[in-house]
């Protein structure tokens, strides 16, 4: 595999994994491996190795030739059925857990050629899966006590760095905006199936959780930016950034602006349990596929869970934002920024274009 850098991108078919794919393909020095439990659906020059990270076994089995590895980007992750309060369950951090351990001792034998990890987390590490947290929120707070494997994972690594030539940095992103099939945590795939399906049945486009709850995000390919900026700088060595499009905006300003790419009426507030409403969609999902031309994925593929677009666009939830500064990154020469209002427009748009939500 040709290529000075070896990039192994562990999680690569989530939101955040094929964002950092696609970007570090298009980098002329750099080759790519994607881990991830089934094969790509799109085209891709990356090498992907079909893997479940809870088989310690199989990790070694199938990492044996993957080549001399220098880089590692960690975004996989395990959630439970319940999403939500499964975040708090003391078996979600022992698996995710044991899924980094696995991989690292899956190529133990290439650490002599390893420079640098990179390790996602987000808002958990500042307690947001238990409560409100102090805004905004730096990188530098004491932790959380409740369960967490975001801090079960970066105790291991650094355990593991010490003596080592190779280095580590942790990114910690807000809501991440990207594209991929099957994620937990896709809130993208979300809105735009839930703005169709309420076109399909006459619906005006209401927003189900609090209009004026502040939101901050991250673009994925500027989170990929991020990604490469830390594995190249010697100033992210050992060290932790929160990466943030760098605005934020609420709901009630975007929404009819969401209303307007799908052409349909922008309805008043209506608070409501999406995780209840719209189980029985996907009849109506597939409708829709069938009458735009879609390509074939059913509602399920798309939003495995509705816990988490409750969750984000605030039903029930605290009033207070989950906020964090983006100054340290900035202050160590990572500059990039996002328009966020537009980043979801675009994103929305992408799907269309891509044929997986109505245009």
């Amino acid at each position: 595999m040709a290529g000075r850098n070896l990039i192994l991108i562990a999680g690569a078919l989530g939101v955040v994994g094929r964002s950092a794919l696609r970007y570090f393909e298009s980098l002329p020095d750099w080759a790519v491996v994607g881990l991830s439990r089934r094969k790509p659906d799109f085209a891709s020059s990356a090498r992907f190795v079909e893997v479940d990270l809870t088989d310690a076994d199989g990790c070694k089995a199938k990492l044996a030739d993957t080549g001399a590895i220098t880089h590692v980007l960690y975004c996989a992750n395990y959630e439970k059925p319940q999403l939500v309060s499964g975040w708090l369950e003391p078996d979600h951090v022992a698996v995710n857990l044991a899924m980094l351990q696995n991989l690292m001792n899956g190529i133990g034998d290439k650490v002599g050629t390893l420079r640098h990890v990179v390790l996602m987390q987000g808002t958990k590490a500042y307690g947001a899966a238990a409560g409100p947290i102090k805004i905004p929120a730096r990188e530098s707070d004491p932790r959380y006590l409740a369960p967490n494997f975001y801090y079960a994972q970066e105790d291991y690594l650094k355990d593991a760095q010490r003596g080592s030539s190779w280095f580590w940095t942790i990114l910690r992103p807000q809501w991440v905006c990207g594209f991929a099939i099957g994620g937990s945590m896709n809130g993208m795939a979300a809105l735009g199936t839930l703005a169709a399906i309420s076109r399909e049945l006459e619906q005006p486009l209401r927003f189900p959780g609090d209009h004026a709850r502040l939101v901050e995000a991250t673009d994925a390919g500027l989170l990929a930016a991020a990604v490469h900026w830390s594995m190249e700088s010697p100033d992210c060595r050992n060290e932790t950034f929160n990466i943030v499009n760098g605005d934020c905006f609420t709901w009630g300003n975007l929404w009819p602006r969401v209303a307007k790419l799908f052409d349909m009426e922008c309805g008043p507030a209506l608070p409501h349990r999406l995780a209840r409403v719209m189980w029985d969609k996907a009849a109506v999902w597939d409708r829709i596929v069938r009458r735009h031309g879609l390509k074939s994925y059913g509602l399920s593929q798309l939003v495995p869970n509705w816990e988490f677009a409750d969750n984000l666009f605030g039903y029930r939830a605290p009033p207070e934002p989950l906020l964090m500064s983006g100054i340290k990154a900035r202050k160590h020469g990572f500059g990039n920024c996002q328009d966020s209002e537009e980043m979801v427009l675009n994103w929305l748009r992408f799907m269309q274009a891509e044929s997986v939500i109505p245009r």
